[in-house]
């Protein structure tokens, strides 16, 4: 190792933050290019969703992309004000009526997305060289009737591509809302001026009511957006030119819970279309549980979730990925403070944690194989080191400690939206062996133990483990403890906390290597399942 001044490991030292959008030294200094990367921006290949736990990277991507490519857009997802769609009295109307929305959210996504197209080729700072270039997109069209549909829809919505997107996502919506008055006007008045009027519609009365408003739906949607896309698509023929749009934090509250997950299956349909567009890529980053919460709020109907696999990119990290990441950083780091150009992470983590395992993979196993796992362990290894020159044993134990700790709390945060019992499920490991058999859980006791539990936490109540619960207490269903275990250890496998070896001749099964759920019909008494080594501290997990 050359180092020009001598390391001491100062207070506060790091090599990176939590979040990629705080991280702008380390992400754009030592990026790694991952093979994600490349698919996501091959405008030929379908990848539409890069899809990956929280800190598995999807952020630093989209940044890294609205960096280096030239023409790139990012829709800020809290700019799109689709709030004011879910108070909009005309789809709170329409929801009462259980009418399907999908087909007005795929428009208004559409809309939107063709906006935010044409903006990045046409590329005009005023309206007058608007014009102009445009006019390249309609000369491309092949079809006089094509070209007049994108023609007209340029003409309508001239002014839009001068507005916010929140502006025009309002605009639409109320447009909706003014035609649907314009047909419904007096069921609609009715409907806000007195509490539970659908409800109290007489059966026939309100399948008329449905039947109405799905035809004026379909009539409302099925726009001049096709014809566009294809006016367009001919534009795209044969160019070299690239635009992305990319949009992330999807996992925020961006809308109300009621639409967002319809809103998310919509953008997935609309993604599909868009890939006629030929140089065009829209890159969404989204979180595993919401996939999963969007999967589950669908109805199964309308699912066609082989068909999304397409689309998604599932971000994936191997253990040599991992390491050139860390030893980038540990040498920025040290390049950056002490002028050292060749400091490796072997140079400041020389103690082996335990007599057996050499520490980069003790740290790999306690991570779910993502940078930041990797990236906090080691931080907190290094303050816990503060003022030495090198991680010894005991620092590193405590680091460990630390980021047991914040694994298990970052777990809960991150799962209690899709599973608000998920806290409790995961004391159901604490103090017990890293090994067990599913039969152990399977006692008597533990549908009495569950609604001790989860009875006490009024925000457990909305878990439909304590709402099966509950319906068997009050004795409306017959519920086997074995039914239980199925979905706790869905739920522990799903969220990373423990592995499942669910045959002999099967290896174990850990989420972060397939990025597959298991069905919980494979769970059975002989299943076996194995703590996660991240959680071993925290949970205090006897080896």
């Amino acid at each position: 190792m050359a180092t020009a001044n001598k390391i001491v490991l100062n207070e506060g030292v790091n090599i990176g933050q939590n979040g990629a959008e705080y991280d702008d030294h380390y992400l754009f200094k030592c990026f790694f290019d991952h093979p994600s990367y490349t698919e996501l921006t091959n405008v030929d290949s379908p990848s539409t969703f890069v899809l990956g736990s929280t800190g598995a990277g999807k952020t630093a991507i989209i940044r890294m992309v609205n960096k280096q490519e030239a023409c790139s857009a990012e829709l800020e997802i809290h700019n799109l004000a689709m709030n004011h769609i879910a108070n909009s009295d005309t789809i709170g109307f329409l929801t009462g009526l259980e009418v399907d929305l999908a087909l007005f959210f795929q428009a208004l996504w559409r809309h939107v997305l063709c906006i935010e197209y044409i903006k990045l080729a046409v590329s005009a700072p005023n309206a007058d060289q608007f014009r102009f270039k445009v006019a390249r997109l309609f000369e491309a069209a092949s079809r006089q009737r094509q070209r007049e549909k994108l023609e007209k829809f340029v003409e309508q919505h001239e002014h839009q591509f001068w507005n916010t997107i929140d502006e025009n996502v309002i605009e639409l919506t109320d447009s909706l809302e003014r035609d649907f008055n314009a047909e419904f006007g007096g069921e609609l008045k009715k409907f806000v001026a007195k509490a539970g009027y659908l409800h109290n519609l007489g059966s026939q009365q309100k399948i008329q009511l449905q039947q109405r408003a799905k035809k004026f739906l379909n009539q409302a949607t099925l726009s001049e957006l096709p014809s566009v896309i294809s006016a367009l698509s001919d534009y795209t023929r044969g160019r070299n030119d690239r635009y992305f749009i990319t949009i992330d934090g999807l996992d925020e509250n961006w809308v109300d819970e009621d639409i967002k997950f319809l809103l998310l299956q919509s953008l997935f349909e609309t993604a599909k279309g868009l890939k006629k567009l030929r140089n065009f890529q829209v890159i969404v980053a989204l979180r595993n549980d919401l996939y999963v919460r969007m999967v589950r709020e669908t109805p199964s109907s309308q699912r066609q979730i082989e068909k999304y696999d397409d689309l998604i990119v599932r971000l994936k990290w191997s253990k040599s990925q991992l390491r050139s990441l860390a030893d980038k950083r540990i040498k920025e780091l040290f390049r950056w403070q002490y002028s050292s150009d060749n400091v490796s992470f072997d140079d400041i983590f020389k103690q082996r944690p335990d007599t057996r395992t050499p520490p980069w993979d003790y740290i790999v196993t306690r991570t779910l194989h993502r940078p930041r796992d990797v990236i906090n362990f080691i931080n907190l290894a290094l303050q816990a080191a503060e003022g030495k020159s090198a991680v010894s044993k005991n620092a590193f134990l405590k680091g460990e400690a630390n980021y047991s700790n914040l694994r298990h709390e970052t777990l809960i945060h991150e799962w209690s939206g899709t599973f608000p019992a998920i806290a409790e499920l995961l004391e159901l490991l604490r103090d017990r062996p890293v090994h067990r058999l599913a039969s152990e859980l399977s006692h008597s006791r533990l549908v009495e133990n569950l609604f001790d539990e989860l009875g006490r936490n009024s925000s457990c109540h909305d878990d439909e483990i304590w709402k099966r619960i509950s319906d068997y207490v009050d004795g409306r269903i017959q519920l086997e403890p074995i039914d239980l275990v199925q979905q706790i250890l869905y739920r522990l496998h799903l969220i990373g906390a423990i592995g499942l070896k669910l045959r002999e001749d099967r290896p174990w099964d850990w989420i972060y290597e397939t990025n597959r759920p298991v069905a919980e019909q494979q769970i059975d008494v002989t299943t076996k399942f194995k703590v996660h080594a991240m959680l071993f501290a925290s949970l205090g997990i006897r080896k």
